[in-house]
């Protein structure tokens, strides 16, 4: 009798342990592991002296604070506490009875989990900033073949006080600001064609054209007044700026021997929608100036601040350094610092995508090898494409 209670006892310990999850052993499952690591695939030949992150695969900080803890539970003991924006290596991310948690790493080596309300996933994709390159050879190739003649829109408007911003969006999500309208063919459909977007020609009218738009699947009647051929495009270009929204990061890559190297990797910041604000356009540019010196208004129209090294790329939106207002110049160091720190998380330009000054001045002598000193505004010295994706 003494032999079957001691049986039933351990048949009831064995079944708790297996009902109620106390093995001893992890019961959550990963959903994905990080490796950090750039693929093989991809040449890397940095020129920037500036260096790079060290992170590829990282979660920051969304909330004002966020704990580090033993296990993915509530109930896991704090191991450390971080603030807002702290970047933290994301090594896996867990799964664990209706709950998501990252598995990370911070820069002192400790490790933990946090939970995934309390971050923001970002990565590096090299593949497809480079998928996204191929894609725009291969329209040029194409285009090129069938006998069409490459172009750019010219819709850029200047409006330095701020004022009557056409907000009006397409299917896409495309703002009408500074930007051309794309008529469907044999439709009365309009599409919204950001500045600067790279196209072909495939029949020309006296005052309309019928065009491929390189990130468009449409094809669209556009007045003559807004195609521009200068710069050129070419197919054989060899530099690009490839910037990923979705992850607030950009790869340049430049073409050496007939293959595509990365010579720089860094976080940056684009545009979100706000009073004096739009999303940085999607799609495929051409660069057509830069200048030393972009200075920028406020609300009222006013002198507020410049940013340095800045190449624009489509309407009023420039690639360039870290902004400065005025009246932070007395303490300049101070407040660039603050603003870089927060490279690689959230939105938050006009429209721009912002660097490090020290990048965005890299980036400057990249394109313009000859500049003419005795002016702000110069010319580069090839086709410098932009490629910008979600």
């Amino acid at each position: 009798m003494k032999y079957l209670k001691f049986i039933f006892i351990q048949m009831f310990i064995l079944l708790s342990f297996n009902l109620f999850g106390i093995s001893g052993q992890e019961d959550w499952s990963t959903i994905a592991v990080y490796d950090n690591k750039i693929p093989e695939n991809i040449i890397v030949n940095e020129k920037y002296s500036g260096g790079h992150p060290k992170v590829l695969d990282y979660v920051f900080v969304r909330s004002r604070t966020a704990n580090l803890r033993d296990a993915p539970s509530t109930k896991g003991k704090i191991l450390k506490k971080y603030y807002y924006n702290t970047k933290l290596t994301a090594l896996k991310k867990i799964y664990d009875y209706g709950n998501t948690w990252f598995y990370v790493e911070d820069s002192k080596g400790t490790k933990g989990y946090i939970s995934a309300n309390m971050v923001r996933k970002r990565v590096f994709r090299f593949q497809k900033a480079l998928d996204k390159i191929n894609e725009l050879e291969n329209f040029i190739t194409e285009q090129q073949k069938l006998g069409r003649k490459l172009a750019s829109t010219n819709s850029y408007v200047p409006n330095p006080n701020n004022q009557n911003f056409k907000r009006q969006k397409d299917k896409y999500g495309t703002s009408l600001d500074q930007s051309i309208i794309g008529k469907v063919v044999n439709s009365k459909e309009e599409i919204y064609i950001p500045d600067r977007s790279i196209l072909s020609i495939i029949e020309k009218g006296n005052k309309t054209s019928k065009v491929k738009v390189a990130s468009i699947k449409e094809e669209l009647i556009v007045s003559n007044s807004s195609l521009s051929t200068n710069p050129q495009v070419k197919s054989n270009f060899t530099k690009v700026v490839a910037i990923d929204v979705a992850n607030q990061n950009m790869i340049i890559f430049e073409k050496n021997n007939n293959k595509w190297e990365v010579i720089s990797y860094v976080y940056s910041k684009t545009g979100i929608e706000s009073q004096l604000g739009f999303e940085t356009p999607k799609g495929f540019f051409i660069a057509p100036m830069a200048k030393y010196v972009m200075p920028y208004n406020g609300e009222g129209g006013g002198r507020q601040g410049y940013a340095r090294y800045a190449i624009r790329f489509s309407g009023g939106g420039y690639l360039h350094g870290t902004p400065i207002n005025y009246d932070e110049e007395i303490n300049k160091e101070f407040f660039m610092k603050q603003k870089e720190i927060t490279l690689g998380t959230f939105t938050g330009t006009r429209k721009c995508i912002r660097t490090t000054e020290e990048h965005a001045k890299f980036l400057f002598d990249w394109i313009v090898k000859a500049p003419n000193r005795k002016q702000n505004e110069q010319r580069p010295d090839d086709n410098v494409m932009f490629v910008i994706f979600n």
